[in-house]
């Protein structure tokens, strides 16, 4: 997590992480993450942003194992977002990265 002035000079909060397939954190900080069930995950923030944050997720993990699968974001809140991971037919789980930006 790391917190920035932007050029207004308002605080700029922005959060990242690596997660595995199963919820674990590999890497970041500034959140805590849960698997809830198959491909569906909650990130949740320490400390809530101003309004909705700007989020961005990629999956993670070699090509074989990850050429057919897609994250999407499907909510975002100031305190939290849930994204989901998926092969073409069915949620699945697959590590991902992230970053949420926003104003705090």
């Amino acid at each position: 997590m790391a917190i920035f002035k932007d050029s207004a000079g308002k605080a700029t909060q922005h959060v990242y992480g690596v997660m595995s397939s199963d919820g674990k954190i590999l890497s970041g900080e500034g959140f805590r993450a849960h698997r809830i069930w198959s491909g569906t995950y909650i990130i949740e923030f320490d400390q809530p942003f101003a309004g909705t944050p700007a989020a961005v997720c990629t999956i993670y993990g070699n090509e074989w194992q990850s050429f057919d699968k897609s994250i999407a974001i499907v909510e975002l809140d100031s305190r939290y977002f849930v994204p989901v991971t998926s092969s073409m037919d069915r949620p699945e789980d697959c590590a991902f990265t992230f970053i949420a930006f926003g104003h705090i």
